[in-house]
């Protein structure tokens, strides 16, 4: 894990960027120090915290179906045209897909995830905690390595058909890291993180240690994924 030091930094985007509303305006929060994992759960990772649970809970293959669908489940016609995790069941165990292990896991609801951290006694980062450990230090700044465009070496704007293999992203940790060590939090896959969605949320939030509106109805989804800018 990586630890990003307590302090303020600048969260949102400046008024006059050409970004959503939902985040302005760009405001100082003070965050105490914490700690965030340097890489994207991998699908290795992700079938080790599913076969746990199935030996410890009898309703968990009920409970999985809400949670991630495998490539087994895409048999089922009501559930071809979705996104599964590259998993497979085999001979009763959860297992990547062939060469897949060191790739992030995907298409997993904010339940599966919130369950994954727990199970590894960990937790979903903040929004606001999730951003200052994306932008590395850096502020005012556009991506975590400048203003300057995505290059080739971050995975976006790909489109994916059908569900065939593999999906557009890379193994976890192939690019540089930003300045807190940390890889991949833009493009390859999107992050879930810990706060109800307000899209009036940042106008209102407090400027210290913030954990999100109350309740809602959706959960934050941070950072670009493979599809994100096509």
């Amino acid at each position: 894990m990586a630890l990003v030091p307590a302090g303020n930094f600048l969260m949102g985007s400046a008024k006059e960027s050409a970004v959503p509303e939902s985040e302005k305006p760009q405001h100082s929060v003070y965050l105490d120090t914490f700690l965030i994992d340097k890489y994207e759960v991998t699908i290795g990772m992700f079938t080790r915290f599913l076969n746990a649970l199935k030996t410890q809970d009898r309703n968990f293959e009920e409970q999985r179906k809400t949670w991630v669908v495998i490539r087994n489940d895409l048999q089922n016609t009501d559930r071809q045209d979705w996104w599964p995790a590259e998993i497979l069941f085999e001979n009763g165990l959860y297992t990547a897909v062939k060469d897949l292990d060191r790739y992030p896991v995907m298409s997993v609801s904010w339940h599966a995830a919130d369950a994954f951290c727990k199970w590894a006694g960990k937790r979903l980062p903040t929004e606001a905690e999730w951003e200052k450990a994306a932008r590395g230090g850096l502020e005012n700044r556009v991506y975590p390595w400048g203003n300057e465009l995505p290059t080739a070496g971050i995975i976006y704007r790909k489109l994916w058909a059908n569900n065939f293999l593999p999906a557009p992203v890379e193994p976890v940790g192939n690019y540089h890291s930003n300045g807190f060590g940390i890889f991949d939090m833009s493009g390859n896959v999107a992050e879930w993180c810990a706060d109800w969605y307000d899209s009036r949320y940042y106008k209102n939030s407090p400027d210290k240690n913030p954990h999100g509106p109350v309740s809602g109805a959706t959960k934050v989804i941070r950072g670009g994924s493979w599809e994100i800018g096509r």
